[in-house]
């Protein structure tokens, strides 16, 4: 990580974002781990610093977090520093967390994403390329698996753009919501129900997904993780779904020890 950029988070302190050094496994070397998935934002940057091409996202996440913010010509450019984009992030952004990555797109930290995803929020962008206001495009990739991401990287179809963004990337953000590993229940719609560790492992380790995990975090230079516990059962559903979580994502995938 850039030192002026660790100078700066450890000046910001960050509020709710804690950094953690991963060593010894694959991928990347820093992670970071917040509650509301739009410091995710401030984190990217701080991982990124202010030079340089912006980064592909690689994202997991039951919802499609990409609503255009509500006024996008007001995100600051990442050349207005961390504190801009912290500051920005946490009081205009909105707080149902779903328009970060378009923003994050108007701050050129996002150059394209790869969204994994199964749920399209009220307002979401329907297109695979986004504009954004100062004119630079961005490939938007969604598929609702990771076993479909893996197919996809492995034998493309004709409209599969999964192996061409990874291969086009010089650097990778790879970003977890936990609420990623739930469902809603059938029952009742209100109801979250978390994953056990089984499934878990079954949705980010499917079959035949080493290659393209493998070009992930061959480029990965930060793991962002958003806890999100109002979209996972709670404080408590969310504490026991961030552990099961934390030892296939750590331990199995990056090979390395879990918080």
């Amino acid at each position: 990580m850039n030192s002026k950029n660790v100078d700066a988070l450890r000046h910001l302190r960050l509020a709710g974002v804690v950094r953690l050094g991963l060593g010894g496994g694959r991928g990347p070397t820093d992670a970071y781990v917040f509650d509301p998935h739009r410091l995710a934002l401030p984190s990217w940057a701080c991982a990124l610093g202010d030079a340089g091409p912006p980064a592909l996202l690689v994202t997991l996440d039951r919802h499609l977090d990409i609503v255009v913010p509500e006024r996008p010509a007001d995100m600051p450019d990442r050349s207005a520093g961390l504190h801009a984009l912290d500051e920005h992030a946490r009081w205009k952004l909105d707080v149902r967390n779903y328009d970060h990555i378009l923003a994050a797109m108007e701050a050129n930290l996002v150059g394209d994403a790869l969204i994994i995803a199964r749920t399209r929020p009220r307002g979401s962008f329907a297109g695979d390329i986004y504009v954004d206001t100062r004119g630079r495009s961005h490939r938007i990739v969604t598929v609702t698996t990771v076993d479909r991401a893996a197919e996809a990287y492995l034998r493309p179809g004709p409209t599969d753009a999964v192996r061409d963004v990874l291969e086009a990337a010089s650097a990778v953000l790879l970003d977890v919501d936990l609420d990623c590993f739930t469902s809603l229940s059938d029952a009742d719609p209100t109801t979250v129900l978390p994953w056990p560790k089984a499934v878990i492992r079954e949705f980010l380790l499917p079959l035949d997904s080493e290659p393209f995990w493998d070009a992930v975090l061959g480029k990965a230079v930060a793991l962002t993780l958003a806890r999100e516990p109002h979209h996972c059962g709670g404080l408590l559903a969310s504490g026991d779904l961030f552990q099961d979580a934390a030892q296939v994502l750590f331990r199995e995938l990056l090979r390395t020890e879990p918080p």
